[in-house]
């Protein structure tokens, strides 16, 4: 692979708005945005593998390698601190099959509020309110703001809905630990894997619906079957890995 990008995360970058408070780290789905840039801007139909290997924190320099993509659409690539891996994935790059979404109807729970839960905060924090919640899935409603720093023109890449899946499971995780009075638990996303993106975009400020279901789990590592969905249906399907500190 060939270095395309050369850059630094400022400290007064918006990715680190709410993501954690106190605790500022890049999102994944900034990885994401990167690897975009450096693939010339192409929509991301399929993530085969994203791994996250270590985090970033602000003010580092960065370079991003990129492979492709081929004939197949098929690219990969890889970001770096140095000589150190902090991200690598493969995507499948194309025409998505489905338009912007304009969002859908929810009623929420009889559930706590999601931001005394789960340890973001806005623009990072995408959970409004939560729907149905058991021991090993919950469906939360999401609205992206348009004050996110990946938000223009009324959308979102549709792999921030990843994200939004992934403070989903973030908030079951939390919610079945109730009883303890600590405050939330930071959670990384260290790892994507065989989602499908049907849109280019998602709306912002507009409530979608995101699922995840617990597929497995060895603590401090869970996988997730997650989705989000709108009025036209699926958007956004795959498998998510999480990590949840003590």
């Amino acid at each position: 692979m060939t270095p395309r990008l050369h850059l630094e995360i400022p400290a007064e970058s918006p990715f680190f708005a709410g993501h954690f408070p106190g605790h500022p780290i890049l999102p994944g789905i900034a990885h994401l945005a990167l690897a975009t840039r450096a693939l010339s801007e192409q929509a991301i139909l399929e993530i085969r593998t994203l791994r996250l290997r270590k985090p970033v924190g602000p003010g580092e320099a960065l370079e991003v390698f990129a492979e492709g993509p081929g004939e197949d659409g098929i690219a990969r690539f890889e970001i770096r601190r140095g000589e150190e891996t902090l991200s690598n994935g493969t995507v499948l790059l194309g025409t998505p099959d489905q338009g912007l979404d304009p969002g859908v109807e929810i009623v929420a729970g009889d559930f706590p509020d999601p931001a005394i839960l789960v340890p973001h905060a806005p623009p990072a924090l995408f959970l409004s309110s939560v729907v149905e919640a058991g021991a090993e899935g919950i469906i939360c409603a999401v609205e992206i703001p348009s004050a996110h720093p990946l938000a223009e023109a009324g959308r979102v890449p549709s792999f921030a809905g990843l994200e939004a899946a992934a403070q989903a499971a973030a908030l079951l995780e939390a919610l079945g630990r109730s009883g303890e009075a600590e405050a939330p638990r930071i959670g990384y996303l260290v790892g994507i894997r065989d989602a499908r993106l049907h849109a280019a975009f998602l709306p912002v400020d507009r409530p979608l619906r995101a699922e995840a279901r617990l597929h497995g789990s060895v603590p401090p590592l869970s996988m997730y079957r997650v989705s989000v969905q709108g009025a036209s249906g699926e958007i956004v399907a795959g498998m998510i890995s999480t990590y949840i500190g003590s």
